[in-house]
Parts: structure tokens; C-alpha cells; sequence
């Protein structure tokens, strides 16, 4: 059983509890198909028809999971500042008056967040902030279970859920650690089939302005930083290629060499796009941005989004092919 757990380093000085230079160190506690046993966890996996049973439940098929951060507390912790809980569920239809309440030890946080109206079936996200109480409870035992009372109110709607993450802030002793400075903007391009990144805001207001015909801007995809401001933050490259009109990234100075000395009638080398977390040296609090590449379309896509990577793996993997964590970066 394999179970997808981070432990994560917000970088903010607070004031908390009288301690002076204290920061926010979350543990993410997620949970998916890979923990799914029999007859208990019913996490929808990839590859199976998502409208049938066992994983696509209806009244009466109710359950329940436990989210476990004993022995992840970070060194020092002195509290828990606050808990969430993010649910990613599949054909939540709050129109038709589906209601999925959703439990934390025996209280009630809320409902699943429906789809939006004249939609197709779609995932969403549903993030609940836990009560003080259960936080208390979380505290002292390092748990926190987790019920879904499936279309309470009548019978007929289904649900099916992918994954479910906690989220749990601990106030520890120390000072401040290094904060990313920039935003890595992302573009999609309709004309080429691909995505384009940059940190440069000149960059990203002339693509707009320019060629709106081109690239459609898609917002900030994550953050990094425009220094090695950190002793592990190492480059990353970016090279274009005029026969596949797209753009590459890599954080591997040996594939960088490579590209290169054997591609180099393909790619040609622009310089470091940015500077971000090799795999190994990430610190706590980045999350891994996924590389895939497409042999169709000859590109490749980064994404940081845990959903959006998976629903790719899920629905698209016909087009792309996951190869890996290519660097580690902020949300």
C-alpha cells in the first residue's frame, strides 16, 4: 500500500503563543487509490469505468477513511494553528439536489461542492476547515476520521471521490527560511499544442498584448526564484526548438549537456528560465511539478496540480506519458 504523504515548510514569521521568529510547518496527509484494501477505502482508481460500482457509490454505500500524521509532527511543535481538508470528488450533482455530507470525528463539516450548472460531469474540489474542537482531537492523537453520508436526503445519486488530503499547521520554533520571489507564469497555445512558461513579466505582457491569437495566458502555474538564493536551488534551462515549435525545461545539468552536445540542431539554448528544488534537496513545504511528453505532438507539459497531473494520468495518458518529478517548486 502506498500512500502519497508530504511534509510541508511555509516560510512566514508569526507571532504565535509568545514564541518570537516562530513558522508554520504543514503536513499534508494524502490519501487516494494506492490505500485502497478490500472492502474498505473505495478511492477511485485510474483506469475503471468511473459510473459503475464499487468506487462510484450511492445511498446506503457510505464510508469512511482515517487520516494518520502520528510520528510526522514536526520537532518543537508547540500546537496545531489550524487543519483542512480538501476533498476531490467526481459527479457531485448539487443541482439536482445531491447532498454529501461529510463528516470529521462524528461533526459535521459541510457538504460536497456540487457541479457547476449545464455541466458535464466534472471533478471538483471541496475544501473544509476543520472546528477547533477536532483540531484539539488531532492534536492530541494525531488522527482525524474522516465520514461521507452519501446523498443524505434521498435516494438515487452517486459519487465517486479520487482523493482526500489534510492539511494540518504546526507552530514551530525558528526563524523565516528562504521565500520564492517569482511567479512562473503559464500560456497555452491552441496554434502550436503546447505550454509555454516564463518569469518575466515583459515577456508574459507582450505575449498577451502581441500575439493573443497565439498563446492564451493561463496564469501563474507556480512559484520559484530569479537567484540561487539557497545553497540547493539549482538552474533551470530553457531551450526552443523551431522544428517542434516548442519550448523545453530541465533542472539536469547532465541532460542540459546532452541536449546540447547531441540535439543541438534541434534545441537551441535560451539560459535559465528560473531556479527551483532538484529531487532530494527540495525542503519542506515545495511540491513536486510533474514532467510528461507527448510523442504525438512532440512537447512536453509541467504541472505542479496534483489533480491536474492525475486527471492527465487518468484520461490522457493515450497523448502523454508521466516521466517523473523534473523539479520542486511553491503552490
Amino acid at each position: 500500500m502506498k500512500t502519497t504523504r508530504t511534509l510541508g515548510l511555509l516560510a512566514c514569521v508569526l507571532l504565535v503563543s509568545g514564541l518570537a521568529n516562530a513558522r508554520t510547518v504543514t503536513v499534508r496527509d494524502t490519501l487516494d487509490y494506492t490505500d485502497n484494501v478490500s472492502g474498505g477505502y473505495f478511492f477511485l482508481p485510474p483506469d475503471v469505468i468511473m459510473d459503475h460500482p464499487p468506487y462510484f457509490r450511492i445511498s446506503l454505500e457510505d464510508w469512511d477513511w482515517t487520516h494518520t500524521v502520528k510520528g510526522r509532527v514536526p520537532a518543537g511543535a508547540t500546537d496545531i494553528q489550524s487543519a483542512t481538508l480538501s476533498i476531490y470528488a467526481w459527479d457531485v450533482d448539487g443541482e439536482e439536489g445531491e447532498i454529501d455530507v461529510i463528516y470529521a470525528n462524528g461533526m459535521q463539516l459541510g457538504t460536497l461542492k456540487g457541479m457547476p450548472e449545464f455541466s458535464e460531469r466534472v471533478w471538483t474540489t471541496t475544501v473544509f476547515n476543520l472546528p477547533p474542537s477536532v483540531v484539539q482531537e488531532l492534536w492530541r492523537n494525531g488522527e482525524v476520521t474522516i465520514f461521507m453520508d452519501i446523498d443524505r436526503d434521498k435516494v438515487g445519486d452517486r459519487v465517486a471521490i479520487g482523493s482526500s488530503t489534510l492539511a494540518v499547521n504546526y507552530t514551530v520554533p525558528g526563524g523565516a527560511v528562504a521565500e520564492p520571489d517569482v511567479a512562473v507564469y503559464r500560456f497555452w497555445s491552441p496554434v502550436l499544442s503546447g505550454h509555454f512558461y516564463t518569469i518575466s513579466e515583459p515577456e508574459r505582457d507582450a505575449l498577451i498584448s502581441q500575439y493573443p491569437d497565439v498563446w492564451t495566458f493561463e496564469g501563474v502555474a507556480y512559484h520559484a526564484f530569479s537567484q540561487a538564493s539557497d545553497t540547493n536551488l539549482r538552474p533551470v534551462y530553457r531551450f526552443w526548438s523551431n522544428q517542434l515549435g516548442s519550448h523545453f525545461y530541465t533542472i539536469s545539468e547532465q541532460e542540459k549537456d546532452m541536449i546540447i552536445r547531441d540535439y543541438g540542431y534541434v534545441w537551441t539554448p535560451e539560459g535559465v528560465a528560473f531556479y527551483a528544488y532538484p529531487e532530494d534537496l527540495q525542503p519542506a513545504g515545495t511540491w513536486p511539478v510533474y514532467r510528461f511528453w507527448s510523442s504525438q505532438l512532440s512537447k512536453h507539459f509541467y504541472t505542479i496540480n496534483e489533480q491536474e497531473k492525475q486527471m492527465v494520468v487518468d484520461q490522457y495518458s493515450h497523448v502523454w506519458g508521466l516521466e517523473g518529478v523534473a523539479w520542486y517548486a511553491y503552490e
